[in-house]
């Protein structure tokens, strides 16, 4: 139920929407946060909760969102800071799960930034890897993210740094029992050829992968191999993707910056979406509970509170 009413213009809509739905709770299975320049965690998590937020999968940016330059220690800093965020987080009732690792695009800026060399980038995200995985056993994070490859035109040689070390992650969810989020292009059917063959080959488990950000064109196909998605929950997507079967999660991908409000959706406003659309699909109330808990549960593995 709708824990108390909020009065502010920005939460009326949803509100009245909640009204009609009050059994029905969701979840964000991706969102970032930045307690220097924007809400913060606890802050993100307080707002969720006031429109029956129950979940929300934590992933820390990398060490330039926070101002740092790109060093290890650096990269380490911006761990404790997602780590003591994601507590925070908690404090107000709601289930986080907390991820770290890197992004594709610090491949890039390494490179171009930095001036390292690709082996030397290859030998400096190894350590950072490597200390995901001492926070992993550690119990202070759930898994890693996110890895992948580039979605923007980048030089290929960076292309081919990004997949070496998608394999390497790849191979430590296999060995250590963690969760990823890969973070990939939107090739549709090549995208999710490409993972399934690389699961395939390393014998990685493939409900330990979460395909982050895959729009219609690629989330269907990653539904039909039984590979595990988050779609975002901007209205346009959600159109569409609420035309197929509930085997997805739904992401807000919010960046918490101020300088690019709402990108990519707000979680709260995200569930204004999702109940607008159901509404006017004529979906039964079980479509979004299978979306925002049972797949969260199963994927999580985490319980309703």
């Amino acid at each position: 139920m709708l824990r108390h009413v909020c009065k502010s213009e920005k939460y009326i809509r949803v509100e009245i929407l909640l009204n009609l739905h009050m059994n029905i709770i969701f979840a964000d299975a991706h969102c970032h946060f930045n307690p220097i320049y924007g809400l913060g965690a606890r802050e993100i998590a307080r707002r969720f909760k006031r429109v029956n937020g129950w979940f929300i999968a934590f992933i820390g940016l990398s060490p330039h969102h926070y101002g740092m330059d790109l060093t290890l220690d650096n990269y380490f800093r911006a761990h404790e800071i997602a780590i003591k965020e994601c507590k925070r987080a908690r404090e107000e009732g709601l289930e986080i799960a907390c991820f770290v690792g890197l992004h594709p695009a610090d491949i890039d800026k390494l490179v171009n930034v930095k001036k390292l060399k690709l082996e030397e980038v290859l030998n400096f995200l190894d350590k950072v890897i490597d200390h995901v995985v001492k926070l992993f056993k550690e119990g202070e994070v759930n898994g890693i993210a996110e890895i992948g490859r580039q979605h923007y035109k980048t030089e290929p040689q960076f292309l081919v740094l990004a997949n070496l070390i998608l394999d390497k992650v790849l191979e430590l969810v296999k060995d250590y029992n963690m969760i990823t989020h890969l973070h990939l292009e939107q090739a549709g059917y090549i995208t999710i050829l490409d993972i399934i063959k690389r699961v395939s080959r390393l014998g990685v488990p493939r409900e330990k992968i979460l395909i982050h950000h895959a729009r219609p064109g690629t989330l269907e196909h990653a539904i039909s191999s039984d590979l595990i998605a988050s779609t975002p929950g901007i209205e346009p997507v959600l159109r569409i993707a609420m035309n197929f079967e509930p085997k997805y999660l739904i992401e807000s991908d919010f960046i918490d910056d101020p300088k690019r409000p709402g990108i990519v959706v707000e979680p709260w406003k995200m569930i204004e979406y999702e109940l607008k659309i159901m509404r006017e699909k004529n979906l039964n109330e079980d479509y979004l509970w299978k979306v925002n808990v049972d797949n969260i549960v199963k994927f999580y593995n985490v319980n309703v509170p």
